[in-house]
């Protein structure tokens, strides 16, 4: 039996172009899910990835810059080991 066959005859004119309503919204749907996989996709890629490769290594993420940097110990930059001062003698 033909789609729309037991329709009236003023129905199937319609059936027609309710068919391709359908084809065209789920052409939409399958390329809006598309669009988003690619999208999620390309965030892990160039950001979660990366990130997380990162803090595991032990270092710093920049996320504004999208480096992994390595903190520099303050004793480096001021010449002060940590801990307490030494005690030291006035002649």
């Amino acid at each position: 039996m033909a789609p729309g066959a037991l329709a009236p005859p003023r129905a199937r004119l319609y059936i027609g172009a309710m068919n391709q309503v359908f084809a065209r919204t789920r052409l939409i749907l399958i390329g809006l899910f598309v669009v988003a996989v690619a999208a999620t996709s390309y965030y892990q890629f160039y950001y979660l990835w990366p990130m997380q490769k990162c803090e595991r290594a032990g270092a710093w993420w920049d996320p504004r810059d999208r480096q992994c940097l390595t903190p520099i110990p303050i004793w480096r930059l001021t010449g002060r080991m940590s801990g307490p001062p030494k005690a030291t003698t006035r002649p």
